[in-house]
């Protein structure tokens, strides 16, 4: 919640509230000094977080800050005319029948993921702690009912091929993960043995994506049938999605693009850019997507051996760039 100090609140969404002097922003700033679209607050895997969009930094606790942020409850957000108070509820983990799981150790013991990012390792805040581990070596992300896993560094297999640091990896029921010297298998918390892939139903994928430019970025709230999760993009990021849910002539929404196409709308001034760095912003792009609550390896899909990426939208889905 974001609270005025004469007492109105705005709760904050699945889409954030993009704070600034423009009339359609959630919380209009009156003072000539503020941007347009000055700021965003919005809900990441990690907590509450302020993103600076303006010219001017905007104020933490009296502190100015040009950079993302995240927030904690009592923070003050301090924008010219306007003080913000920030409420911070922690929610209880519910257990989603569609996206419960459970890790059985080989030697022995089971474990529950009933929230995201659900961190392994041997640090003394980590979810679950494996003694000799580095800290939150492993991370399970739950998005749209299905796990993901990211390797943070070292080494680690999914059913015995090696894992790539930083990137995720689908996991799906009966599938193995083994790293330094322990063995965990995916079960459902229901004991269902049969694998699950919610993205594989059409009715799962996103039927509409509103797409909103901001200054640093930009904004895109895609509609499931579950309801809205919104995601905001940096720079590079937005601009590889923009090409994905935009493309330019001769492709349509959902065909591949190639690289080389890719490479001219998002590196105009460097066509030499490598397929490792494409693929490496393909990967944040995912993270971000996990991080909404979007499966995003299912929605951002490369094509076999490379080459080509697509977004994996539901039929006759809707793309509205909002202006």
């Amino acid at each position: 919640m974001l609270v005025l100090p004469d007492g109105p609140s705005r709760r904050v969404g699945p889409s954030g509230v993009l704070i600034g002097r423009q009339k359609d922003c959630d919380i209009v700033a009156l003072d000539p000094s503020v941007s347009r679209r000055h700021a965003l607050v919005r809900i990441t895997a990690e907590g509450a977080e302020v993103v600076p969009l303006g010219r001017e930094p905007i104020a933490i606790n009296g502190k100015p800050s040009d950079k993302p942020q995240l927030l904690a409850d009592g923070d003050v957000l301090g924008i010219p005319g306007m003080t913000l108070s920030v409420q911070v509820e922690a929610q209880p983990a519910a257990s989603d029948a569609a996206g419960g799981y459970v890790l059985v150790r080989a030697r022995g013991g089971s474990f529950g993921v009933a929230h995201t990012p659900f961190v392994i390792g041997g640090g003394p805040t980590d979810d679950l702690i494996v003694k000799k581990w580095p800290a939150a070596l492993l991370q399970l992300h739950l998005a749209q009912g299905e796990l993901f896993v990211e390797l943070r560094e070292g080494k680690a297999e999914h059913n015995g091929e090696p894992l790539e640091p930083g990137a995720l990896a689908p996991l799906t029921v009966g599938d193995e993960l083994t790293c330094l010297g322990e063995t965990f298998t995916i079960h459902h918390a229901r004991g269902r043995d049969a694998a699950t892939t919610a993205v594989s139903s059409r009715s799962d994928l996103p039927i509409k994506a509103e797409i909103e430019l901001l200054p640093r970025g930009g904004r895109i709230v895609f509609t499931l049938a579950i309801g809205e999760r919104a995601v905001y993009l940096s720079d590079r990021r937005f601009d590889l999605m923009m090409a994905l849910l935009k493309p330019p002539e001769g492709y349509s929404v959902g065909e591949f693009i190639t690289d080389d196409t890719v490479r001219s709308i998002v590196w105009p001034r460097n066509p030499a850019v490598s397929r490792p760095e494409i693929n490496m912003l393909i990967s944040r792009c995912r993270k971000d997507l996990v991080d909404a609550g979007l499966a995003g390896p299912r929605l951002i899909e490369r094509a076999p051996g490379g080459g080509g990426t697509r977004i994996t939208l539901a039929a006759k889905a809707v793309v509205v760039v909002k202006t």
